[in-house]
């Protein structure tokens, strides 16, 4: 059973927000910058009209898009180095989709959605009354440094309204209704449900491809699973998390080697980005700083003081009263 369109719409959900009515030139150039290269054609250009409304953040696009009937296509000519690296995961909210890769079709009603790879040539067909809502998302998000890692499932219709599908989609709705007012929070939503797409594909996959590409990659995503966990534990460093694996600190740290973070760094910067979200929310504003500190594994009030200004230039309690301030703002604004 396909999950409801018509009750999404209705739920909150689905941002309303949409971009300008556009013409099909105007169009074509929209779609360029907000998702990738194509070449278009249309049967009746003069009278075609489109919108698209694109959000980013964490290094993932949340687009929206609605038209009259056309086709887009990417041949080898139109790929390029700089737009290989990604997947494009489109759901289905009206019309009918066809979407060509890897010696598939698949065809796409309201409910369903399919994902396909930017580094191979694709074409895309839409109906009348078209409005999907996609995402963009580089392959190393989902760990898949090998260029076909999904290519068992591009170009393949799945149901949004059943299992993990459903907890995802209903996750990139709301943020993409929501983008713009999460603050500090953004970012670690989107880690979030970039984490849930994962698992959500690699089900898809109905194997461990994504882990068996990238066996290290796989491990780190463990092990990164396994620090969010514990941030709370104070005693929580290399070590304690080098055993908790069974591997030797050098081996986890040449892990880590490949990122922009050490292990160590990587756990500071992760309690730092909870007492961000917890400083700034309304909610906690009568914690305490220093309890907020301990609640993420900082040892003491100096050490985190010192730890949050360098790392974001202000104290906790300029961080608080920024937000805060932030927060009244936007809120007497939208009254």
């Amino acid at each position: 059973m396909t999950l409801p369109v018509d009750e999404l719409l209705t739920s909150g959900l689905v941002s309303r927000d949409r971009g300008p009515e556009v013409a099909f030139d105007s169009w074509k150039t929209v779609v360029q910058r907000s998702v990738l290269r194509f070449d278009f054609d249309c049967d009746h250009p003069r009278a075609f009209r489109g919108a698209v409304s694109r959000r980013s953040l964490a290094g993932v696009d949340f687009v929206s898009m609605e038209s009259e009937k056309h086709g887009a296509y990417r041949g080898p000519e139109t790929i390029s180095s700089s737009d290989m690296g990604y997947y494009v995961m489109s759901l289905q909210m009206s019309g009918e989709f066809r979407m060509l890769q890897d010696g598939r079709t698949a065809v796409l009603r309201p409910g369903l959605f399919a994902i396909y790879d930017s580094s191979k040539p694709v074409t895309l067909v839409s109906s009348d009354d078209y409005k999907s809502v996609c995402i963009k998302f580089p392959k190393e998000s989902i760990g898949a440094r090998r260029e076909d890692c999904l290519a068992g499932i591009t170009a393949t219709a799945f149901d949004c309204g059943v299992g993990l599908s459903s907890a995802v989609w209903a996750m990139v709705l709301s943020l993409n209704r929501s983008l713009g007012s999460l603050g500090h929070s953004g970012p670690l939503a989107v880690r979030n449900m970039m984490e849930l797409v994962t698992a959500m594909l690699r089900t898809e996959l109905g194997q461990n491809e994504l882990d068996e590409a990238e066996p290290r990659e796989a491990l780190l995503r463990r092990i990164r699973e396994y620090i969010d966990a514990r941030l709370s534990d104070p005693d929580l460093s290399p070590h304690t998390v080098a055993a908790a694996h069974y591997i030797s600190p050098r081996y986890l740290h040449s892990l880590f080697a490949g990122t922009d973070f050490t292990v160590s760094a990587w756990i500071r910067a992760r309690r730092i980005e909870l007492c961000r979200r917890d400083l700034a929310d309304p909610r906690m504003v009568d914690v305490p700083a220093v309890a907020i500190a301990a609640r993420w594994g900082f040892k003491g009030a100096s050490h985190f003081g010192q730890v949050f200004k360098r790392e974001t230039g202000s104290t906790p309690a300029e961080f608080r009263r920024q937000a805060m301030a932030q927060l009244h703002e936007s809120r007497g604004c939208s009254s």
